[in-house]
């Protein structure tokens, strides 16, 4: 059996960036999102993941503590492609590129925040 993040790419395919327009790279490799956290009970499922490279996915993690609201975004963003079962279509680029923009003004220094809270541990 494939793995799920195989899946979530044959599915709804990456092209180059994952669903927050994040650039993929050997440096920044595909993720798996849980949108319902493990803790949570959310299971490894293609309908429960969004494929996110490694930095998106740490600014995620970082928004939930910081941003919650937009966090929430993000993941009715990936909810509802995951509903489509095909590649984000156009208006699913739109709706990555205004919540891009909200994070925008406080991404590097968050970004910078939240390394220390990762490192710390």
């Amino acid at each position: 059996m494939k793995a799920v993040l195989e899946r979530l790419q044959e599915r709804h395919g990456t092209y180059g960036v994952d669903w927050m327009g994040f650039s993929l790279s050997k440096k920044n490799p595909l993720t798996y999102h849980h949108i319902q956290k493990e803790s949570e009970k959310g299971k490894r499922t293609l309908e429960n993941g969004a494929p996110l490279t490694r930095r998106a996915h740490m600014f995620l993690n970082c928004l939930e503590r910081t941003r919650p609201e937009l966090y929430d975004e993000w993941n009715d963003l990936f909810k509802e492609i995951n509903k489509s079962e095909s590649p984000p279509t156009e208006e699913h680029v739109e709706k990555i590129k205004v919540l891009r923009k909200k994070g925008e003004t406080i991404e590097q220094s968050y970004l910078k925040k939240c390394r220390k809270w990762f490192y710390e541990k």
